[in-house]
Parts: structure tokens; sequence; C-alpha cells
């Protein structure tokens, strides 16, 4: 791995604002572009390191956690915040855990995300 001007680390041509350790033990990988989309389209005015820590908390200490299997596997990483639910979106294939999205869900876990395998913590 080698780090790049700006501070940011790079694998593959892949800038990475964070590595992160979940719950279920694996590294996630938060891109710098991946962050960067959310920040725009939803967190305008947030800072950075704000967003990270959170999504962070969310990884680190979940309330619940549910499992999809499609052609990747993704895992919807839930945490009751201030009573409301943010969840983390990460897809895990062979390349390893990367951080997809992070929003917020209101007081309820979504109904299609309660139809999918609950990993127990």
């Amino acid at each position: 791995m080698k780090k790049p001007r700006g501070g940011l680390f790079s694998v593959n041509k892949r800038k990475i604002a964070a590595v992160i350790t979940d719950a279920l033990g694996e590294l996630v990988v938060v891109g710098e572009d991946e962050l960067q989309n959310h920040l725009q389209k939803h967190y305008r005015g947030i800072p950075r390191d704000l967003i990270l820590e959170l999504i962070a908390r969310v990884l680190k200490d979940p309330s619940e956690i549910y499992e999809e299997k499609k052609t990747h596997t993704h895992y919807m990483f839930y945490r009751l915040e201030s009573g409301g639910y943010v969840v983390v979106v990460v897809k895990q294939n062979q390349d390893g855990a990367f951080f997809s999205a992070i929003y917020s869900t209101g007081k309820k876990i979504r109904n299609k995300h309660k139809g999918l395998r609950r990993i127990k913590l």
C-alpha cells in the first residue's frame, strides 16, 4: 500500500479514505470516491471526519446486521442513533469488503431488509 499526495492511501489505483474493522471482524475499505459521492449528495456541509466517524461507529457497534446474497454479498449494518436508524451498506466480493452507502431509515428498519438473513451479534 502506498501513500499518495493528500494523505490518502491507495490500493490498485483506488484511493482509500479509511479502513475499518467491522463487528464481524472484516476489514472494510472506505473508498474516497464513494465517500465524496455521499458527502456531495446527502451530507453537504457536514465535515468529512464526522461522516467517517459515524461510518466507523455503525460498523463497529451495530444494533443489527442483515445479509443479502445476490451477485455479491451485501451487509446492512444498522445502528440506532438518537431515536432513528442509520444503515451502512457494505459490499463483499472476492477482492474484499467495501463501503457502499450510508443513510438514515428513520425510526424503523426497512421492510425489504427485515426479510433478509439476520446475522446474530
